[in-house]
């Protein structure tokens, strides 16, 4: 059985303590954690904060949950790396492997400089930079993120896996079976809607940029997908919350897991 963390993105307006509780309601045996403000995103900076960082400390130790990734880690045009180092010393001391990383410079050379950067400061904490490729950001699909991984040659790389972004971005689950298992430490989940013509990397800019919805509920293969990984990894669950769904922030989390869970027993991976 596949150990099942909440993606912070389920959640987004959440203050961490808040988050924390929800998770454990709905018996995740995870949480990922907002630690570096996201563009578009709220944001409750925990860094620098010491009561709210023993508060976060104590809820996960007394809730059981671990602490298995921490986000957002952009390199854009303007990103000065060195202020990542606050959150990523944060991340580690809350027991985090993973630092997610997303691309969006474009001037690849400084791009890649960063990245180097970024996983120098990462490697002595313990944690590898996770990179997700977003077809609406300038690292956009698979083959630039194993380019980038080619030639900053670094130790502490791994893969997000997105369904979404797999494929919008036109990747299919044959092209992940090709790559090394090391690349691939745990997944994301979660089902979504394509826009017609879709899958069109070209048109990504024309299309809205997110159309995620609950596994089983969307249109993406998620059954390749998941088949085309190790079968034994986590998986964290990225669905956003609806305020149309009349639901409460931790009743979203409990039918998201719900949900989740029934669909991997679907097939198979319960």
């Amino acid at each position: 059985m596949n150990t099942l963390v909440l993606a912070p993105t389920t959640l987004p307006a959440a203050p961490p303590v808040e988050f924390i509780e929800a998770a454990a309601a709905a018996s995740f045996d995870g949480i990922g954690l907002l630690l570096n403000a996201s563009p578009g995103l709220p944001f409750h900076p925990v860094a620098g904060n010491p009561p709210m960082i023993r508060e976060i400390k104590r809820r996960v130790a007394d809730l059981g949950l671990k602490v298995h990734d921490i986000l957002s880690f952009y390199l854009q045009a303007d990103t000065d790396v060195t202020a990542y180092q606050a959150p990523l010393e944060l991340g580690a001391e809350l027991g985090a492997k993973y630092a997610l990383t997303i691309g969006d410079d474009p001037d690849w050379p400084r791009m890649r400089d960063n990245f180097v950067r970024l996983c120098d400061m990462a490697a002595p904490l313990g944690i590898s930079a996770s990179v997700e490729f977003v077809p609406r950001r300038l690292l956009a699909n698979l083959p630039q993120v194993l380019r980038l991984f080619a030639e900053t040659a670094r130790p502490n790389v791994c893969l997000c896996i997105d369904p979404l972004h797999v494929t919008r971005s036109g990747a299919t689950a044959a092209d992940l079976r090709k790559l090394d298992r090391r690349l691939v430490p745990y997944v994301q989940l979660c089902d979504g809607i394509l826009q017609p013509g879709e899958p069109d990397p070209g048109g990504i800019g024309r299309t809205a940029p997110e159309l995620r919805c609950m596994p089983g509920d969307g249109v993406l293969p998620l059954r390749e997908i998941l088949g085309a990984v190790p079968a034994d990894i986590p998986i964290s669950v990225e669905v956003p919350f609806e305020e149309s769904a009349r639901l409460t922030p931790r009743d979203w989390t409990k039918l998201v897991a719900q949900k989740t869970r029934g669909f991997l027993a679907g097939i198979g991976r319960g």
